[in-house]
């Protein structure tokens, strides 16, 4: 820590930052935040690149509730790019390739744009409104997408790819199948409310004979569902379950996921904790009563 830094307190980082010290207490112990100095056994100081590394943070998750080891991968994904970008300013690195820089603009479009989506819809965010927020021009958005729906198409596979990829993170810290499908579930359950806007948008694009949203979204459901049908499968055959149809057994576990996720945005006697074990009890043990 810098000593001519602006010395905070705990409790300077919760009213600025709106994140709770034992979650911040976390995301040190993960090493997602430097530690604070230390003045005394119950006395520690915090300044500014706390304050804006949580900041960072809780933009990068968006709303989701990402695994800690996922988030520092992140960060430290973009604290590497930050450190390409200085070194170019300062001439100690050539100038990033054509298709690098170009990838780079796609994505800042691509950001911009799904918190567009999310807030406004797809029919209420229009163009200009994106390269408002992305900072460029309406000239410089037709260089990278042909329209608004290409860059919707896009911006879904990014938060897919993001969402299972922080699924995937999530089971793979336990090695029993269905541990892991506890585990998945929950995670579905927690973040649905965050994901589940762009993926109702893109059913209502199929509402309206879309092809291409009706094969985004089937390529988007497979995608999905594909390390739900691995775990099954797995589970089957150490014997923890029965040997049905996984992709069968896969879109139905989904259908319960999803509508009771859906019940539990508007119902507040239940958390996901409940709703996960309710779910897994369903499953394991059917709806005959006990002794039967």
């Amino acid at each position: 820590m810098k000593t001519d830094a602006k010395v905070l307190r705990m409790s300077d980082l919760e009213r600025l930052s709106s994140v709770p010290r034992h979650t911040i207490h976390q995301y040190i112990r993960h090493g997602l935040l430097p530690p604070p100095v230390k003045t005394g056994k119950t006395s520690a100081y915090y300044d500014e690149a706390h304050l804006e590394g949580l900041r960072t943070i809780q933009e990068i998750k968006g709303g989701l509730r990402l695994p800690h080891s996922y988030l520092k991968r992140l960060l430290e994904q973009r604290d590497a790019a930050s450190e390409e970008r200085e070194e170019a300013k300062a001439g100690k690195k050539e100038e990033d390739s054509g298709l690098e820089a170009r990838e780079r603009r796609r994505r800042e479009i691509r950001e911009a744009a799904l918190e567009l989506f999310v807030r406004k819809g797809y029919g209420g965010t229009k163009i200009q409104d994106i390269t408002s927020r992305a900072g460029i021009s309406v000239g410089t958005f037709y260089l990278y997408y042909r329209d608004k729906k290409e860059l919707f198409m896009d911006a879904v596979d990014a938060l897919i790819q993001n969402v299972v990829e922080a699924v995937e993170e999530t089971a793979s810290q336990d090695s029993d199948p269905l541990r892991k499908a506890i585990r998945t579930a929950r995670f579905y359950l927690d973040n649905y409310s965050t994901f589940s806007v762009i993926i109702n948008q893109l059913r209502g694009m199929m509402v309206t004979e879309n092809p291409d949203a009706r094969h985004k979204y089937i390529a988007l459901h497979k995608r999905i569902a594909e390390p739900i049908v691995r775990e099954l499968r797995n589970a089957a055959r150490r014997g923890i379950i029965r040997d049905l149809d996984p992709e069968l057994l896969a879109r139905a576990v989904m259908g319960i996921v999803e509508f009771t996720a859906i019940f539990l945005s508007f119902d507040d006697r239940y958390d996901s904790g409940k709703a996960v074990a309710f779910i897994v009890d369903l499953l394991m043990n059917g709806l005959r009563p006990t002794g039967k």
